[in-house]
């Protein structure tokens, strides 16, 4: 059993309206799997990121550095955009997670996935210091949402 600790950025993706296509046409809804797969894979390791699993239609993969996982992001929501097939929810949080076998835990995990369910429909929220991070970066234009508490 292989255990470490390490700064990482998490990023969770979720495909809005999911639950409710199942319900409705469980094909289309397994086709979208496939798509969203398709789409997410190449680009998370274009940007060094890893795809750690996938929770029935969301997605958690983790990077080595906060922009890239922002980089990531609005790459995949393009790409989303451009298909037009189905729209994401994304959620980014970083710091000290462990990873054990294929997987990862601990409290920047639960917090990417809680933005995740916060975020509008093709949106990203990231947390204040994945921000914090971001600030010098004059090509990713964010603003303030709300002050969430656990």
């Amino acid at each position: 059993m292989s255990i470490s600790r390490q700064l990482a950025a998490i990023m969770f993706t979720d495909i809005v309206g999911y639950t409710a296509l199942m319900g409705n046409n469980e094909q289309k809804a397994f086709e979208l799997l496939r798509k969203n797969r398709e789409i997410q894979k190449p680009i998370i390791e274009e940007f060094g990121g890893r795809w750690i699993k996938e929770l029935g239609d969301g997605v958690m993969a983790s990077f080595p550095a906060v922009s890239n996982a922002v980089y990531a992001a609005i790459k995949i929501q393009e790409a989303c955009h451009h298909d037009g097939a189905f729209e994401l929810r994304i959620g980014i949080h970083q710091g000290e997670v462990v990873f054990e076998n294929d997987d990862i835990f601990g409290d920047p995990v639960n917090i990417a996935s809680r933005l995740q369910s916060l975020a509008p429909p093709a949106g990203i929220y990231v947390s204040e210091s994945v921000q914090r991070d971001l600030r010098n970066k004059n090509e990713i234009r964010s603003e303030f949402v709300r002050e969430e508490t656990p």
